[in-house]
């Protein structure tokens, strides 16, 4: 199969690039710096912004046919990593929401289906699955703008008329890949701080667009 990442020069998103090669896929990444990607087989990177229609039309022409999915693995930019940091003074407004938008209108021109959005628990109907502290903890401090993010993401992607998958990953932690469990998408019985591994995030995003077993649905996924 043939993808195009965006967020591919991120936490997350290289292990998408690496997990997608890893199993034969083709891999074209939309990024600011190509050297943020290791030059290898089966990946081609394209400079620009999905920010940017045009950038975004370019990463699509970038493959003799186009992309069977595409993978999406942006988030805010903060001025730390830590998930408590505050955003950015140079972050674009709606960088997540425009770009999925201008990778929804390439879709339709190029005749590609399924998009699968890196999303969090806690958007949408998982809000309810969380526990007191932690939506207290959403709702005040600096992860709130991620999150109303996530959820203007979430309702206009589900408008948009394409096949989409929003994995709404729990708390994003490093280390190998390990077995995922995945629960509805309002995030029923899941636990109290569920953890997942970027590597096991990467692993079922790109299931995701192989298999259509979570088409149309929002899961909640944890180690």
């Amino acid at each position: 199969m043939q993808f195009l990442v965006l967020g591919g020069s991120g936490r997350t998103g290289k292990l998408i690039v690496e997990e997608a090669i890893s199993k034969g896929h083709s891999v074209v990444a939309l990024v600011r710096s190509p050297s943020s990607l290791a030059a290898r087989p089966g990946l081609t990177t394209i400079q620009g912004t999905p920010t940017n229609h045009e950038d975004i039309m370019r990463a699509f022409g970038a493959l003799p046919t186009h992309p069977d999915a595409v993978l999406v693995a942006l988030s805010l930019k903060r001025v730390s990593d830590s998930p408590f940091a505050a955003i950015s003074p140079d972050a674009p407004d709606r960088i997540m929401e425009d770009s999925v938008a201008n990778a929804i209108s390439a879709m339709k021109d190029f005749g590609t289906n399924r998009i699968t959005i890196l999303s969090q628990w806690g958007a949408g109907d998982s809000w309810s699955s969380m526990i007191f502290p932690l939506r207290a903890m959403f709702k005040h401090a600096n992860m709130k703008y991620g999150l109303a993010a996530h959820n203007a993401l979430d309702e206009e992607t589900r408008q948009s008329g394409v096949e989409f998958v929003l994995a709404r990953a729990c708390v994003l932690a490093d280390g190998d890949a390990a077995p995922i469990r995945v629960y509805p998408d309002d995030g029923t019985s899941i636990g109290l701080f569920p953890k997942v591994t970027r590597a096991s995030v990467a692993k079922f995003m790109i299931e995701a667009c192989e298999k259509d077993d979570f088409v149309g649905k929002s899961p909640v996924i944890s180690n």
